[in-house]
């Protein structure tokens, strides 16, 4: 039973969506449901590098973009099959995650996450700049002609059951990968790299294929989106924000948990349908604003996440439910004066008929003798 047991709050939660899908919310539940499970995607498999790893990346809304944009742009210019177009799109971001990999093994830490954060931008640009190919601005079209097999939809509840299916996969593999012996790699290579190496973990290798699974996760992420929207654009697929939220997911709800990033995006996507539906855009860089606050409040108040937050409240009631004490935090300590031992200044031919004569002072000045 202890085998499966990491797996069962996977399954309570498809379990639990399942039903919900079944009984027909209505098409706006649907809607934010199915952008959750997509972004949760994301952020899972951002998770993958930045919670498990410990490479912090704000460049995987390039891998995001590469995913929506080349899906869509293999299908309508070249005739690809979806799925066909799918794989090829993950495995060209799988070969940009190998090279934000290779950055990893010069740089470390925030300067690894500009770098990161530097090909975000770089991507964006081409996506603008290149127009006769992306659009543009004015982005991309997709038909609405519904055909399951090209992932194009009648109906809200479809998408959100294939969206639950890709959410199941990546958290199975998260899961896997956390008991397997890659995974306490990751640990290891996040902890302390140098001491990693030390003991003869492959560093680089361990960083690679994590940025690999990651690159490959986020990429059918952007092409599911692309495939729910039907419309993409720079901004809604490949901008600096994009960038920000699987991290920001995996932050606020737990980084280097499975189901973190789940909570994550379920508050992120709330918050913005909220915010819109109060304000509307009125307000230009609303959003930015309350990300960063959420950011700031997150990492001060509760660094593990609202996932680590709730695990200890559960904790904390369990003890008080069953009665058991709280462990056992910092041990109180009191100084100890350790008496010092003294060489009585007596003159030298007594204490070559005596010998040396030993006192014992406390630090009072009050002797004894030893």
């Amino acid at each position: 039973m202890k085998r499966f047991a990491p797996y069962l709050p996977l399954i309570a939660i498809a379990a639990a969506l399942l039903l919900y899908i079944a009984i027909d919310p209505g098409r706006l539940m649907l809607d934010l449901l199915v952008t959750i499970l997509i972004f949760a995607t994301f952020a899972t498999a951002w998770n993958i590098a930045g919670g498990m790893t410990g490479l912090f990346s704000l460049g995987h809304g390039a891998l995001f973009a590469i995913g929506a944009f080349g899906t869509t742009l293999l299908r309508l210019n070249l005739g690809l099959p979806t799925f066909a177009a799918i794989l090829a799109s993950a495995a060209i971001a799988v070969v940009v995650a190998l090279f934000i990999g290779a950055m990893s093994v010069r740089l470390r830490g925030h300067y690894f996450g500009l770098a990161t954060l530097g090909l975000s931008v770089i991507m964006f640009i081409a996506l603008q700049n290149f127009s006769d190919i992306t659009g543009g601005d004015e982005g991309i079209s997709i038909p609405r002609e519904p055909e399951p097999r090209e992932l194009i939809f009648g109906s809200k509840a479809e998408y959100a059951y294939v969206a639950l299916i890709l959410y199941a996969v990546t958290a199975l593999v998260v899961i896997m990968l956390r008991r397997s012996k890659l995974g306490y790699q990751m640990r290891a290579v996040k902890e302390d790299e140098i001491s990693a190496r030390s003991i003869g973990i492959p560093a680089v290798r361990v960083k690679l294929t994590a940025l690999a699974v990651s690159g490959f996760f986020s990429a059918v992420a952007g092409a599911m989106f692309a495939q729910f929207t039907l419309y993409i654009t720079p901004a809604n697929a490949g901008s600096v924000d994009v960038s920000w939220e699987p991290a920001l997911m995996a932050i606020i709800g737990g980084m280097g948990t499975v189901f973190g990033p789940l909570l994550g995006s379920v508050i992120i996507t709330m918050m913005e349908h909220l915010v819109v539906d109060a304000v509307g855009a009125s307000i230009p860089g609303l959003s930015s604003f309350i990300y960063g606050a959420l950011l700031i409040v997150c990492i001060l108040l509760i660094p593990n996440g609202v996932l680590g937050l709730l695990k200890r409240g559960a904790e904390w009631l369990l003890r008080k439910m069953t009665g058991r004490p709280q462990p056992a935090g910092r041990i109180d300590t009191e100084v100890v004066r350790v008496p010092i031992l003294e060489r009585r200044d007596e003159d030298e031919d007594e204490d070559e008929d005596r010998g040396v004569d030993l006192v014992a002072t406390d630090g009072a000045g009050r002797e004894g003798h030893a």
